[in-house]
């Protein structure tokens, strides 16, 4: 990456995390160069940011009327450019016409290069160009690896809508990280059972070259919450805590009561009632569930 003294890191992922939430996660050429040349360069070289296409419309500067206009290849195939009916043929740089989109896979490799991961695969796209699955990591010093994932632009609703409903089809036996490049001040009000949502700026590590630092990381899981007191029933984010009417305090330690106590506690939310064999799994079997 370039000096720091001339691109400052925290320059680089503003830049980064902010192509990473538009619609397409793109950005031209024009743009990087005229207002994020140092930050774009660091991206390039890292690889987080790669070729993929061309804008096809520029702003006409041959007649001075500064309109946008329609560019297309040149009859030989060779160069971009617009026909303008005083100059003729106008020819457009390449770069500056380029548009680069972001390289998810090599960001969230990067982001978690610090992390002990269980495995070293690539991140595996759970709701595409949305949402991704990065795996079980060790944070801290727990005895369970913690379940991952990276999501993208939560606040728009449709995309929300997507990933509760992959949460509820791939739930996770304790409470999952959900990262996320979206700002805090646009993540969405309704909370996502089992999940603790943490924005990229607030754990990155910028001396190790926009890494998530691990400890940062795990004193967010660590951090205390207080239960919703005026509620009936409040279960903790990770399922091992429910208080009712606020006094009584109940702890659960086996991932079997966890899972049976989150189905319960959602069902009871949405105004469900369970028999015992509807909470039934494989994993409950040994508790007698009946058959």
């Amino acid at each position: 990456m370039p000096d720091r003294a001339s691109c400052p890191a925290i320059d680089v992922l503003e830049l980064l995390l902010s192509v990473i939430e538009t619609p397409e996660a793109v950005i031209t050429g024009s743009v990087l160069a005229d207002h994020y040349s140092a930050a774009s360069s660091a991206l390039l070289e890292a690889g987080l940011l790669k070729s993929a296409d061309h804008e096809l419309v520029a702003v006409s500067g041959a007649d001075h009327d500064d309109v946008p206009v329609s560019v297309s290849w040149s009859p030989d195939g060779s160069q971009l450019g617009y026909f303008s009916p005083t100059a003729g043929w106008i020819p457009v740089p390449d770069e500056r016409m380029r548009r680069f989109r972001v390289d998810f896979p090599a960001v969230i490799t990067r982001l978690m290069l610090q992390a002990e991961s269980s495995s070293r695969r690539s991140p595996v796209a759970i709701v595409s160009d949305f949402l991704w699955e990065i795996g079980d990591v060790r944070l801290g010093r727990r005895a369970h690896r913690v379940s991952i994932w990276f999501g993208r632009r939560l606040h728009d609703p449709s995309v929300w809508r997507q990933i509760g409903n992959s949460a509820k089809s791939r739930p996770a036996s304790r409470l999952r990280i959900l990262l996320t490049s979206t700002p805090a001040h646009r993540l969405p009000a309704d909370l996502l059972p089992g999940h603790l949502v943490v924005g990229v700026r607030d754990v990155i590590d910028f001396n190790a070259g926009l890494c998530i630092q691990p400890d940062i990381l795990a004193a967010r899981l660590d951090g205390s919450r207080l239960p919703a007191v005026d509620a009936a029933i409040d279960l903790s984010p990770d399922g091992t805590k429910l208080t009712i009417n606020g006094t009584i305090i109940i702890d659960f330690k086996s991932d079997i009561h966890i899972a049976i106590i989150r189905k319960l506690v959602a069902g009871h939310k949405d105004g469900k009632r369970f028999a015992v064999r509807d909470l039934s799994t494989p994993e409950t079997k040994c508790i007698g569930t009946p058959e």
